[in-house]
């Protein structure tokens, strides 16, 4: 793993230049060897830590005064807890498995911290004057040198969305994950748009079609008229624009079928977003096949005459999960045949709210799958009926 050389932000740089132990790792900023008195009065070393927002040569200030603590609870040099520091216990996984055990709030002259340089040197030194009574020498800059970023990411630039509300540990347990999206239409691009914010692995988009004008206005962004003018395949020009943000996306501009639905066996999971009852069969039942669990979306709307005689539009918003657990109610819940072309011109009206509603219903669903949102129903079958805006849920499994 490659490591990046020391960030150019100012208070980091004065704080390694001051001999302080500084670790920069998933958006969060770590000082090691910390001295501070345990309940004994014995000196041991505890790392601080906070959310660290990297913008360059700027000098950012912290979100807020608060600091995280591993270690024992410290104490004073009379025995005493040091209560004035520690706001709490807060046995926390930040991430990669690596744990605080307080959090810590206290600042100078209750006033905030316009600098990260000045907030480690203040929490150092309400530790360290009071492990000094025990010995003169304690400190915390040791002047030893700490790698100061990891290269894992998938994202061009920090995912300081997570770091500052204290879910990276969470996030993290979609890293691994290599997706399929088969089909990148009006539900599909926006399934797209959701899991390009996440830090998966690899996204792997299937459509053959070339996006058009009328995609344009079921699509998340805005596409310019040059852009559509160029007329590009669906698939690499999502690929293009999500590529700013992130690495990890492929483009496949071909239809799946017997002869290569193979390609979906590298994925963990996979996304299905098409319209054609005979290509959902054959990819659902590859991947029932091969144990990879999937979810199926589908929006069924339809022109109907309202109260008071307008034309209004109702339907419903349809996710169905399949996985090794449950998968045989798949029959009943999707179309598998080819509908005729009338009745594809009825049934194929899609709106972009409903379109985003239906991709963000399904995403959330695979973050519950994940253990990211907590599940108490383990629906297989979610069913969204627009005119009460009412959710059902069906083909649960005890949890």
């Amino acid at each position: 793993m490659s490591i990046k050389q020391t960030v150019l932000n100012p208070s980091i740089k004065r704080l390694i230049e001051d001999g302080f132990e500084v670790e920069i790792k998933r958006q969060h900023l770590l000082v090691h060897s910390i001295p501070y008195l345990n309940q004994s009065r014995e000196i041991k070393e505890a790392i601080l830590v906070c959310p660290f927002v990297e913008n360059g040569e700027i000098d950012t200030q912290p979100q807020d005064h608060t600091m995280y603590f591993k270690g024992e609870y410290p104490h004073d040099a009379l025995g005493n807890g040091m209560s004035q520091v520690v706001n709490s216990e807060n046995k926390t996984i930040l991430f990669d498995d690596f744990n605080a055990d307080y959090y810590l709030s206290n600042k100078p002259n209750d006033q905030p911290f316009s600098n990260f340089y000045d907030k480690v040197v203040h929490y150092h030194t309400l530790f360290v004057s009071q492990a000094r009574v025990v010995d003169a020498n304690a400190d915390g800059r040791t002047h030893v040198v700490h790698g100061q970023r990891d290269e894992r990411s998938v994202f061009c630039y920090p995912d300081t969305a997570s770091s500052r509300v204290g879910i990276t540990a969470i996030t993290q347990k979609l890293e691994e994950s290599r997706i399929g999206i088969v089909g990148v239409g009006g539900t599909g691009s926006y399934i797209l748009d959701l899991l390009a914010k996440t830090p998966v692995q690899e996204i792997h988009l299937f459509d053959a079609d070339s996006f058009e004008t009328h995609n344009a206005f079921r699509a998340p962004g805005a596409a310019s008229l040059e852009q559509l003018q160029a007329i590009p395949k669906k698939v690499e020009y999502f690929r293009e624009i999500y590529s700013a943000m992130r690495k990890g996306i492929f483009a496949h501009d071909y239809f799946l079928d017997e002869q290569n639905i193979h390609e979906l066996d590298e994925c963990t999971f996979v996304f299905v977003a098409v319209d054609n009852g005979t290509t959902r069969r054959v990819i659902t039942d590859h991947l029932v096949k091969k144990g990879i669990p999937f979810i199926d979306v589908g929006i069924g709307v339809e022109v109907s005459n309202g109260l008071d005689g307008d034309p209004q539009l109702r339907g419903t918003c349809r996710v169905t999960l399949a996985t090794d657990t449950l998968n045989s109610h798949l029959p009943s819940r999707l179309n598998l045949e080819d509908d005729d072309d009338e009745a594809i011109y009825r049934s194929n009206i899609q709106v972009a709210d409903l379109n985003a509603l239906n991709a963000a219903l399904a995403v959330m669903r695979w973050k519950q799958v994940m253990g990211f949102y907590l599940d108490q129903f383990n629906a297989h079958n979610l069913n969204l009926v627009i005119p009460f805006q009412s959710l059902t849920r069906d083909d649960c499994i005890e949890v």
